[in-house]
């Protein structure tokens, strides 16, 4: 009996190490916890209800595999793998980091998206959360890179809700992030978030890190 659940524990690493992440995955990153995430988590939920906060965009190349994203420190980047992981929540000693990939008849969209996003490498990061401003926030960028072929948003925005799914008002942590930039909360305004994105019926679950 034991060998045979350590030939199945064996097989089970030998498939996860097996898993290769391609170029144009969307990689869904649960934070650590800061003010900033607790905001984003108490007003907006994922796939299976898994707190997502951050997404990025992989890119596997010649100099290794990165994930490009849109972030509060150094706008649109492209992040290391390893440093993409090694900046989640851990859950049971591992990186809450899922990554989905376009369905199969989407996939053709992909270099095209890829092109706009590394257009836009150095961009600002947009802490106001608004349209057409030329600064980017993390879905916003994912959204901005994959156009259909008529040029249409893959991943359309909805009216962006910063009210806590508890209490239903909007959480004080997102008035006092506002506030502190002299702009009120964009309630209502057209936008993006990583929990609605991780549910898009475009993609599918390919992997989980931990």
């Amino acid at each position: 009996m034991r060998k045979i659940l350590f030939c199945i524990f064996l097989f089970a690493a030998a498939f996860a190490n097996a898993f290769e992440l391609k170029t144009g995955d969307l990689v869904f990153q649960a934070g650590p916890g800061s003010d900033f995430e607790r905001a984003i988590s108490s007003a907006t939920s994922g796939w299976k209800n898994i707190p997502f906060t951050h997404v990025g965009v992989a890119e596997r190349g010649s100099d290794g595999v990165f994930v490009w994203e849109a972030s509060p420190q150094g706008g649109v980047k492209r992040t290391p793998l390893n440093v993409f992981l090694a900046e989640a929540a851990v859950w049971d000693g591992k990186p809450a980091v899922e990554v989905f990939r376009l369905k199969r008849r989407y996939r053709a969209l992909i270099p095209s998206a890829m092109a706009r996003i590394r257009a836009l490498e150095g961009r600002p990061y947009d802490f106001l959360f608004l349209p057409d401003n030329e600064t980017y926030y993390c879905s916003e960028l994912v959204q901005t890179a994959f156009l259909d072929g008529h040029g249409a948003f893959l991943f359309p925005s909805a009216p962006m809700s910063f009210a806590d799914k508890e209490t239903g008002r909007v959480s004080p942590l997102w008035v006092s992030y506002f506030s502190a930039r002299g702009a009120a909360v964009p309630e209502g305004v057209p936008g993006t978030n990583p929990g609605d994105m991780s549910k898009s019926g475009v993609l599918k679950s390919v992997h989980r890190y931990f």
